[in-house]
């Protein structure tokens, strides 16, 4: 301290012993402060892009098949889409004349909402069943079924995407589809979500198989440990790895607010104030289950916080979900995400 006071002329060094001893409290303070839930990306609360969703929707060799091209030309690359189960290619849409059956599911909505800002053409396919079928023999199988989509929308629809990088997102059922389809369509790279993939089953993995990038929710343990077994089995193959985890944060009122569009803060306080009076969260604000395990609607409706003809159940258990961190779609990471596509857009499959 002497020689920290030292370079300080006299009539200056109260002010300065005060400052300094401040600052240590203020540092002390802010140490022993519990710290904030791991709700990760800087981007969480930001407005969804301002690009409009306006999906193409038509139907080929059985499939619901959505599209869009971006408002930037020429596109910069274009992106194939796998949903999971349950989730279809309308929800990473908002209706529209074109698609009013869209619904526009928020994590979905925002996915494509940022592939189109960056100039992604974006091509969604919905599985014929609630889930994807990895039958891999015969012509008419679901992997032969979109790998001809995929082909005919890139060179017949749309001529001017051929030549462009290709890259393909798939999360859990869509994820291990994805993880089949890239060994037969040609792919820049590829994101494997909320799953490992089919890599167990394959024999071998080909040679020009496309980086994949595994994103995950390590609460999910035995997934976790699966993922890090098909990352060997690949790094083994010579192909490039990556991997995002996903942590679970805390549920607020804004946060729920600023990712569902049609959600008005009222409600979401409302919904917030239900989760913590019912113990569906703990102290803090972390739930105990899953927004698909607990009964957060019926306990809305009784305390009437629900707007009259509320439609937007799926849309706050997708995000209850994602802050449970164990299985779902998340847009949270886009940042990373489309980092991955575009440090692998010169792959050569």
């Amino acid at each position: 301290m002497d020689a920290f006071l030292a370079g300080i002329p006299k009539f200056r060094r109260p002010a300065a012993l005060i400052a300094s001893c401040c600052a240590l409290v203020l540092l002390a303070t802010l140490l022993l402060l519990p710290r904030s839930p791991p709700s990760a990306a800087p981007d969480q609360l930001a407005s969804t892009s301002a690009v409009r969703l306006d999906a193409t929707i038509e139907r080929r060799s059985g499939n619901e098949v959505l599209w869009q091209l971006p408002p930037t030309t020429p596109p910069r690359a274009a992106v194939f889409v796998a949903p999971g189960c349950t989730i279809r290619a309308t929800d990473f849409f908002d209706a529209s004349p074109r698609c009013p059956r869209c619904t526009g599911l928020p994590e979905e909505r925002r996915f494509t909402a940022e592939a189109l800002r960056r100039g992604y053409a974006v091509l969604a396919v919905s599985s014929r069943a609630e889930c994807w079928s990895l039958d891999a023999a015969g012509d008419g199988t679901e992997l032969a079924a979109v790998e001809s989509i995929v082909n005919w929308w890139v060179n017949e629809k749309h001529p001017h995407l051929a030549g462009l990088p290709l890259v393909g997102i798939g999360a859990s059922s869509g994820g291990y589809f994805l993880s089949a389809l890239a060994a037969r369509v040609r792919l820049s790279s590829v994101v494997i979500m909320i799953a490992e993939g089919v890599f167990s089953a394959m024999e071998s993995i080909p040679s020009r198989y496309p980086p994949a990038l595994f994103v995950h929710m390590p609460k999910d343990d035995e997934r976790a440990r699966e993922v890090e077994s098909s990352m060997v089995k690949l790094r083994t193959s010579s192909i490039v790895v990556g991997e995002i985890r996903c942590e679970e944060f805390a549920v607020s009122a804004q946060f729920l607010a600023a990712r569902i569009p049609a959600l008005t803060r009222a409600v979401a306080d409302g919904l917030v104030n239900v989760l913590r009076r019912k113990g569906f969260v703990d102290e803090k604000g972390f739930l105990r289950k899953d927004g698909r395990s607990i009964p957060w609607k019926k306990a809305a409706e009784e305390a009437k916080v629900l707007p009259e003809g509320f439609r937007l159940e799926r849309h706050v258990t997708e995000e209850l979900n994602l802050a449970y961190a164990y299985h779902e779609f998340t847009s949270l990471k886009n940042g990373e995400i489309f980092d991955w596509f575009e440090s692998h857009m010169d792959h050569k499959s």
